[in-house]
């Protein structure tokens, strides 16, 4: 998980926003072994303790992309 921060950090400080798509996300929060709530609300508190914002994005009812902006 530090490291996935630390690119969006990163990110954050060349551009307005930082997309993370789903193949970087399983790797800090597995869609097998999290509910897809309990799994967009971690997303969310990840965010929310950086100072971040995230928007999440859905295709197929599958999670796809989140999208950091600055707090």
């Amino acid at each position: 998980m530090n490291t996935l921060a630390e690119r969006i950090e990163h990110n954050l400080q060349e551009r307005d926003f930082c997309v993370v798509f789903e193949n970087e996300l399983e790797r800090c929060w597995p869609s097998e072994k999290i509910e897809p709530e309990e799994r967009e609300k971690q997303i969310q508190g990840f965010a929310q303790w950086h100072g971040w914002t995230v928007s999440i994005l859905h295709t197929d009812s599958d999670l796809s992309r989140a999208i950091f902006t600055p707090g």
